[in-house]
């Protein structure tokens, strides 16, 4: 009989529903061996066995050993199959009676032979049962049922051949060795019991934990896509009526004379933009939570950059008598690889800041840059004002969110305290650090540093065709289910003398398309039916005389993904809602002068 080795039954690694084995599994599997290797080694024993002279012992040893171990493999893959609903008390019985049962089977021969034979007999007797207290230990490390299962069959041999040879004193004694053996067998076995079964228990907690943390992952994954989908619905429902309130303010600034009205428009266009700066820092967030930012790099004037940078804020400097300067040291490099549009956005919370807390003096902007290996620098932009400075107790807390240094100046100023937040987790995300150094009274600078690739001018192209005006004629397609929507399309694009026709679906505009020609396409994304992407992926795929008339994608969800994303979709560009006249204009002249536009083009500066 060879000696079992335990192996483990496979557990499915990441299964939510993974079970760890229990002992009496585990015990089973150990006891599971090909029918040749019982053969190979039944053929060993009786092979010996006819070499001591007794070829009639070997054949019965040989031929029962061999039919009891077909047979007990058979019924063990029986109970493996059936292992887990067999409770694991009723299981160790079953298997222990028959353990204990083969033991005997294999052993009744041997004490036969060793029993009427010689010495050599006694010694083959001893190796036999040296082989039978190998596997009991082996056996038993998960059960002592199991143990005394293959050791008990064993040592009633043993027993019955001592006291067939010896008698008195001499059986006695050879008797208390073997007893002293088979506590010393026994204690071997415990100590093996209890180590793997400490091993057992820690490897089913793992199990469990496993269970309990793929289940926690499943559900903040179903949170995540809920709180994805909650995001962009509210993103857009949002933006859909204030692209009506800021668009019909904006349409009725232009139209205004009375100064008192004009005044009273700009109060509602300002408290509109500060609405949609709050909603945006509330989707920054949640956009870098769910690991949606993308950081883009492209080719920048940095000089250009940072030009227009302050001169964005030069009103607003100008309006509270603050000076507003810039220093750059000499040296800097003139085109630089960077996201601009996130850097950026740190920048302008940084300034925004400066000038809210800032009553007297100036708001300075310094930039420098340092060697920090071949074609890269180190760019190093401080914001520094004069303003009331920040307590030293608060600088540790102030790029957390929902914080600001003084209630009472929240109060005063305003804001979400998410804007420092997001300044240091874009700066993070672009592989840079945002500091603050500060002194009560005295004003704070903010310092951003960023590893940034120093890069080559960018070839321009050999014939640019000029960017039509805005005020040149265009005939547009406005597409969008929001009633609302195309009215203020309509009438922003009209005032400025476009041709503006409305379509309230993508079946209405493939349906125009198709006999129409457009200058520009504004297409709307969340339509019901067909959504703007698909509208444009048949419009690209069908031929008509505006299969390649350039198409600006015009969403109130911001958390799918930027102006790349709508690029690489196929839209000629992309603009975001609330609509704002310049930022439209902008993109439309854009669209109307890239490569995607040649007709168009080339017919408004012919």
């Amino acid at each position: 009989m060879p000696r079992r080795v335990m192996t483990q039954p496979p557990v499915a690694g990441g299964d939510s529903h993974s079970v760890a084995p229990n002992g009496y599994q585990l015990t089973l599997a150990g006891l599971v061996l090909p029918v040749w290797a019982h053969y190979a080694f039944n053929a060993l024993s009786a092979g010996a066995m006819w070499a001591l002279g007794h070829p009639g012992a070997a054949g019965v040893m040989f031929l029962s050993a061999c039919a009891f171990d077909t047979g007990l493999q058979a019924v063990l893959r029986w109970w493996i199959a059936e292992a887990p609903r067999t409770p694991e008390a009723v299981g160790f019985r079953r298997i222990g009676a028959l353990s204990a049962l083969r033991v005997a089977v294999y052993m009744a021969p041997v004490y036969a032979v060793a029993r009427t034979g010689g010495d050599a007999e006694l010694l083959f007797f001893g190796l036999q049962f040296c082989a039978m207290a190998a596997i009991a230990i082996s056996a038993g490390a998960l059960s002592r049922l199991m143990f005394w299962s293959f050791a008990a069959p064993a040592l009633a041999a043993a027993s019955g051949l001592v006291l067939g040879h010896l008698s008195g004193w001499p059986a006695a004694g050879v008797l208390a060795s073997l007893a002293s053996l088979a506590v010393m067998m026994m204690l071997i076995s415990l100590g093996t019991s209890r180590a793997i079964r400490a091993w057992h228990a820690a490897f089913t907690t793992n199990i469990a934990m496993m269970n309990d943390l793929a289940a926690a992952r499943d559900e903040a994954r179903r949170a995540q896509r809920a709180a994805s989908a909650f995001l962009a619905t509210m993103s857009h429902e949002i933006r859909t009526p204030m692209n009506g309130v800021l668009g019909m303010a904006q349409l009725l600034k232009r139209d205004e004379t009375d100064p008192r009205q004009a005044q009273r428009i700009d109060t509602l266009i300002d408290s509109g933009k500060y609405l949609m700066g709050i909603l945006n820092d509330v989707l920054d967030i949640s956009k870098i939570d769910a690991g949606h930012m993308e950081i883009v790099h492209g080719v920048e004037d940095l000089q250009l950059f940072l030009d227009r940078l302050v001169g964005f804020w030069g009103g607003r400097a100008q309006e509270k008598g603050v000076r507003l300067g810039l220093q750059v040291q000499e040296g800097l490099p003139e085109f630089v690889q960077m996201d601009a549009l996130r850097l950026r956005q740190v920048l302008f919370n940084l300034m925004g800041n400066a000038l809210k807390f800032t009553e007297r003096g100036s708001v300075d902007v310094l930039v420098s840059a340092e060697s920090c290996g071949p074609g890269s620098v180190r760019l190093r932009i401080a914001v520094r004002d004069t303003g009331s400075g920040i307590p030293q107790d608060k600088l540790a807390t102030l790029f957390d969110r929902f914080t600001q240094a003084d209630a009472s100046e929240a109060r005063r100023f305003g804001g979400t305290g998410l804007g420092l937040a997001i300044a240091r987790q874009l700066t993070e995300l672009m592989g840079g650090r945002i500091s603050v150094e500060s002194r009560l009274g005295k004003g704070s600078t903010f310092i951003v540093e960023l590893p940034i690739e120093i890069a080559a001018r960018p070839r321009q192209p050999e014939h640019d065709a000029e960017a039509p005006a805005p005020s040149d004629a265009l005939s547009v397609l406005a597409v969008d289910d929001n009633p609302v929507n195309l009215q203020v399309i309509g009438q922003l694009l009209g005032s400025f003398g476009h041709d503006v026709v409305r379509a309230a679906s993508g079946r209405e505009a493939l349906d125009l398309m198709a006999h129409q020609a457009f200058d520009l396409v504004l297409m709307d994304i969340q339509m019901p039916g067909m959504t703007g992407i698909e509208t444009l992926q048949e419009l690209r795929a069908q031929d008509g005389p505006n299969r390649h008339a350039p198409v600006i994608a015009l969403t109130a969800d911001v958390t799918s993904g930027g102006r790349q994303r709508y690029l690489d979709l196929g839209f000629t560009d992309h603009a975001s809602k609330p609509i704002q006249v310049e930022e439209l204009l902008e993109v439309v002249v854009r669209a109307l002068s890239g490569p995607a536009a040649p007709e168009a083009a080339e017919a408004l500066t012919g």
